[in-house]
């Protein structure tokens, strides 16, 4: 299992919560919202984690933080 914190510019805190609804229902992915800019996310495979950074990457336009969790 992989995790990452994820820090979302305050400048758009209102597409945070679109963007975690679009991966809820995923079996291999759990994920926690800390606060409006804040989430913690882990999956259970490579190919899931990568493909949930490309659409960070194309959700949001500001810079994130991404911090990998042990």
């Amino acid at each position: 299992m992989k995790a990452i914190r994820v820090i979302v510019n305050f400048r758009e805190w209102s597409k945070v919560k679109d963007f975690l609804d679009r991966f809820k229902g995923e079996e291999d992915t759990f994920i926690y919202q800390v606060d409006n800019v804040t989430f913690v996310a882990v999956f259970n495979g490579e190919c899931t984690i990568a493909y949930f950074k490309a659409e960070l990457a194309r959700t949001f336009d500001e810079e994130l933080i991404i911090v990998e969790l042990r």
